[in-house]
């Protein structure tokens, strides 16, 4: 049949002309966009070319720096400033000594006295101090910094881990002083102190991995913080902290293997206190957990941080 209406193929045509003409138009601000961002982070010394775990190395610098200044803004404006990283884990030794070893007369050594209690208490609680910190904090981080997520290209798996790094160097400090009141007490430095980093490296590991978890948790789920109080209160009792492992009864002794928090204390307390290397069959236990754990975390959080701009 003759075509009765000359013009509609001419306007079928520029419609169709017009259409790539938006796809091409489009697709040059998409690539504009790319670039000015590439440039703004190149300019901010944000290395967004190398991803996944790669990427927190090349990004070292920010992370260093942020930790720095999470570290010395924490305690911005009071009085007594850098101090209270020292006065917050003595006053719980205090409240802790008095508790279980005075009143209800729990002793980590049979013929130990107050002052060995407190260094055993003391040396459990810094590395918890320094784990449960982490995790509180980590399920509201990436909600502190909105601009990281939606106006600038930031490495968004850095801010979990300022959560960890930053507790970690408070620890760092008190165990300084905590090793010079054993030699000050003890009248000797164990050379076991020397197996320090590689517990610390398991319990950076754990940290990193459970944070990261939390912290993308926490963007979709906003009650993460409120149930973490109470898990962590629940983890503290369950973790061999103001009582000696041997206290727990037989049939709760499985939850020092289950529980990579119980060997990672009692390996602090076995290099620091009693001359003694780690328990290598727990080691190596929480060890492997801790690095599957950072891994998965990892992998959880890099998958979920895409949609953290929708929700937010």
């Amino acid at each position: 049949m003759e075509n009765l209406n000359p013009t509609s193929s001419e306007d079928e045509s520029m419609a169709t002309g017009l259409e790539e003409k938006a796809k091409i138009k489009t697709l040059a601000i998409n690539q504009n966009d790319h670039r000015q961002n590439a440039n703004k982070a190149h300019a901010a010394g944000v290395n967004m070319e190398v991803g996944g775990l790669a990427g927190l190395w090349c990004n070292r610098h920010i992370l260093r720096m942020m930790v720095q200044r999470d570290s010395l803004g924490k305690y911005k404006g009071s009085l007594l400033g850098m101090l209270w990283p020292l006065i917050n884990p003595l006053g719980h030794l205090l409240l802790y000594t008095f508790l279980f070893c005075l009143v209800l007369n729990v002793k980590f050594n049979e013929t130990g006295g107050v002052g060995n209690f407190a260094l055993y208490l003391m040396t459990g609680l810094l590395p918890w101090g320094a784990f449960s910190e982490a995790l509180s904090r980590s399920s509201t981080i990436v909600l502190e910094y909105p601009n990281f997520v939606k106006r600038v290209v930031f490495p968004l798996p850095i801010l979990p881990l300022v959560t960890v790094l930053s507790p970690l160097v408070t620890e760092t400090m008190a165990f300084t002083m905590l090793i010079g009141a054993v030699v000050v007490t003890t009248h000797k430095l164990n050379a076991t102190v020397a197996y320090l980093p590689l517990i610390a490296l398991s319990q950076l590991l754990l940290t990193a991995g459970i944070t990261w978890v939390l912290a993308s948790l926490g963007v979709y789920i906003r009650d993460i913080k409120h149930m973490m109080a109470l898990a962590l209160a629940a983890w503290m009792y369950a973790t061999p902290i103001v009582y000696p492992a041997s206290r727990l009864p037989q049939e709760f002794q499985f939850l020092l293997w289950i529980n990579p928090m119980a060997g990672i204390i009692t390996d602090y307390r076995r290099v620091v206190l009693e001359g003694l290397p780690p328990d290598w069959s727990h080691y190596a236990c929480y060890t492997t957990l801790g690095v599957i754990v950072f891994y998965l975390g990892f992998k959880f959080f890099d998958k979920t941080k895409k949609s953290f701009a929708d929700v937010m």
